[in-house]
């Protein structure tokens, strides 16, 4: 019985170690600054191959 008891403190004491590093990791997200509020993430440089076609695509279709 005090070897059961024994387990599931070392398990306790596991787990609150694991809350702890948990709340560490995301007070870490939540302390940093936010990344790409802009349009896309920041990634608008996504858009222009896709801009790129479509416009090529209408040209063609237009010719």
């Amino acid at each position: 019985m005090e070897e059961r008891l024994y387990e599931l403190e070392d398990k306790v004491q596991d787990l609150e170690l694991e809350i702890f590093e948990l709340k560490k990791q995301v007070h870490q997200l939540e302390s940093r600054p936010n990344e790409g509020k802009g349009l896309l993430g920041g990634q608008v440089w996504v858009l222009i191959p896709i801009v790129a076609i479509i416009g090529g695509v209408i040209i063609s279709i237009l010719d």
